[in-house]
């Protein structure tokens, strides 16, 4: 079939010849563009399942202490309390290594530490986030912020999620991040992201839950008081997570 030459009457020469049946075509090519992504993005999700299968036994992990080996006195705050998980919480959370501590400081303020460690998370075991596991305890989540960390040491770099959590009359604001590798994250999202070019760059996938709960007294300055509490312990735990949580 030859091209039809269409004269375009605001004008006084050819209009640009029109093939019929082109329009339809790229038409076609709009309508299933959501298709070929999606596509696109199984094609690059399987290669990346295929490398983490390949590199299943080259987990690099380095040295570390274990989690109850961590200090009882971190700056002005000490032990009170160190918790053994029941067998059912375990069989649910699953990690490798755990700690769950009561520290309290000088003011008799107490700050509820619990980390969940796993040397991989190729088998499906993985972190649980607060954001899941406090509603399913009877916790109400509340007022969410993102904070940034200082850089007091590598493990200290970058954001932590806030919460503030309420069950009957007791309130408490909730910090916690994902530690591991070097990295300090508070998207969950973004912390699968790296645990997948770490599996394929680095042959790792180890790291941590960090989360940190600091009562919320609206008689000794409320939510301000709690954070500023809470941020004391986290700057005096951060320089000693990589010992325990590697780089």
């Amino acid at each position: 079939m030859n091209p039809e030459l269409t004269k375009d009457p605001r004008f006084n020469h050819t209009a640009v010849a029109r093939i019929p049946g082109t329009e339809q075509r790229s038409f076609d090519m709009r309508k299933n563009a959501p298709f070929v992504l999606m596509l696109l993005f199984l094609s690059l999700s399987a290669i990346y399942t295929n490398r983490l299968v390949q590199a299943r036994e080259q987990e690099k992990v380095p040295p570390r202490e274990t989690l109850e080996q961590m200090s009882k006195e971190l700056g002005a705050w000490r032990e009170h309390e160190t918790e053994t998980l029941d067998a059912r919480t375990l069989e649910v959370l699953k990690p490798d290594d755990y700690l769950s501590r009561t520290y309290v400081n000088q003011k008799g303020l107490p700050a509820f530490l619990f980390i969940g460690y796993f040397s991989t998370q190729r088998n499906g075991s993985t972190y649980h986030s607060p954001q899941n596991c406090l509603p399913g305890a009877g916790w109400t989540m509340q007022a969410r912020e993102r904070l940034n960390v200082g850089a007091q040491a590598s493990a200290g770099q970058g954001e932590i999620n806030q919460f503030v959590v309420s069950k009957d009359t007791a309130r408490m604001l909730t910090l916690y991040w994902y530690q591991g590798r070097g990295r300090t994250v508070a998207s969950e999202y973004w912390g699968k992201i790296y645990t997948v070019k770490d599996a394929v760059v680095r042959q790792r996938t180890d790291g941590a839950l960090v989360r940190v709960m600091v009562p919320i007294d609206d008689n000794a300055g409320g939510e301000q008081a709690a954070l500023k509490e809470g941020m004391e312990f986290i700057n005096q735990l951060m320089p000693e997570l990589p010992r325990y949580i590697p780089d």
